[in-house]
Order: structure tokens, then C-alpha cells, then sequence
């Protein structure tokens, strides 16, 4: 079986992420994963952290500074890094990660960190994937009905994620796709969790299409039991 991280930050990118890309590549090789997908954050507070001119190409190239130095890190080891996003609008702290694009796609669609889930969810809904991240981790409120899919255990261990909330959430709307992510930021958060699949993934369009095939089974030592609980539920 193949082993994935779907949710990791680098310092490069990310403004909380603490490890810089390399490391994080060479940190997950050590531990026998296949590959990593590099989300780093992408929100208008993070945009503002860059402090580059207001031009979207310019921001969007100091943005695929973490995810390039992580791809690199990867050849060169034979990894998988896969490109991802964890994307927050302006209406509120919940985070979305999103799969199925590649760097030419963030070009192509300037500002949608201007937009709100509605109207991305709206706009892009057959196009990507909008996985919810940790949804419970600072919201009550859960725009379930704009993604489509949910982290039903996020391992970070320095956050109170509210994961049983998520598995909750899961049971209530079996349509949803689950999954689970380390949420790695900082030294001691990496290969907390996993995907497992019998195919090696290459990039973001093959990931967003094994979730939504179901050819994967998610891995979470820490969350056994809701992950067990998540697969009773059926669907995914």
C-alpha cells in the first residue's frame, strides 16, 4: 500500500508553518510515506504576510515558493509531492482544502480568496474538490452543503478539532467524502495520517479522483475508533 499526506504546511508559504519544505519532504520520506500534498494556507491575512505588489501573479508566484521547494525536495528522493490549497474566505475562520487544480489554475482564477464558500462552491463545484478542513475547530456553523467533503479527523496535536463534531457531521450526511490529514506545521506533527492507496498518486487531478472513487482508506492511529465509526457509515 502507498502512503499519503493530504494536509501539510512549509515555512516558505505558510505564515504558521514552522519546517521548512525539504525538511517536510525528507521528515515524511524517513517515515515510508509515498508522497505528501502540500496545502498551504491562502487567505487575504496570508496574502497581506507576502507583502508583494496587489498583483495576483505576483502573489500566486511568491505563494508556489513552499510547494516548488517541496516538489524539488521530492524528485530527488523519488516522493510524490502533490499540489493542494487550504483556502479561507473572508466571511469567517473555517478552512477548505482543495484538490483537483494545479499551479496554472490559481493563476487563471485571481482574488478567489475575495469570494465566499456559496459562491465558490457555486462557481467550482464540478470542477475541484472542497474538502472541509478540521470543520469544528472555530466554527459551530458548518457550510456542509458547500463542499464536498469533510477532514473527520485532523491530527494536529496542539488543536482541539472537535473531531467527534465532524464524525457527527459524516453520519448525518453519508454523501460526504471523508478524510483525515496531520495538519503538519511544526516539528513533531508530521505522520499522523494518511491515506492508503494500492496506486501511486502523481498529482492533484489523480487524488481528487481516488477520494471520489472511494480507492483509498484513511489511516489515523490517534482516531481509530471514529475512523472505524466513519467506515460503517458506508459511501467512502
Amino acid at each position: 500500500m502507498y502512503r499519503y499526506e493530504l494536509h501539510l504546511h512549509t515555512s516558505e508559504t505558510s505564515k504558521c508553518g514552522h519546517v521548512p519544505a525539504a525538511e517536510q519532504v525528507k521528515t515524511y520520506h524517513e517515515l515510508g510515506y509515498t508522497g505528501i500534498c502540500v496545502t498551504d494556507h491562502l487567505h487575504n491575512a496570508q496574502i497581506a504576510w507576502f507583502d508583494v505588489a496587489h498583483d495576483w501573479n505576483a502573489i500566486i508566484d511568491r505563494y508556489l515558493v513552499g510547494y516548488r521547494a517541496a516538489k524539488a525536495a521530492g524528485e530527488a528522493l523519488g516522493m510524490d509531492v502533490i499540489f493542494g490549497v487550504e483556502l479561507r474566505f473572508p466571511e469567517n475562520d473555517s478552512d477548505y482544502l482543495i484538490y483537483g487544480i494545479d499551479e496554472q489554475w490559481l493563476y487563471e482564477h485571481p482574488w478567489i480568496t475575495d469570494m465566499n464558500h456559496q459562491t465558490f462552491f457555486d462557481r467550482f463545484k464540478d470542477e475541484v474538490l472542497i474538502i472541509h478542513a478540521h470543520p469544528y475547530r472555530k466554527n459551530d456553523i458548518v457550510y456542509y452543503d458547500c463542499v464536498h467533503g469533510l477532514e473527520i479527523a485532523n491530527c494536529n496535536p496542539r488543536h482541539d478539532s472537535r473531531n467527534d463534531l465532524a464524525l457527527q457531521l459524516a453520519k448525518d450526511h453519508p454523501h460526504l467524502y471523508r478524510t483525515v490529514g496531520s495538519d503538519a506545521h511544526q516539528i513533531g506533527d508530521e505522520g499522523r495520517a494518511a491515506i492508503l492507496t494500492e496506486e501511486r498518486i502523481r498529482d492533484s487531478y489523480q487524488l481528487k479522483d481516488v477520494i471520489t472513487s472511494g480507492r483509498f482508506r484513511n489511516w489515523c492511529p490517534e482516531f481509530d475508533a471514529i475512523l472505524k465509526e466513519g467506515e460503517a457509515i458506508g459511501h467512502v
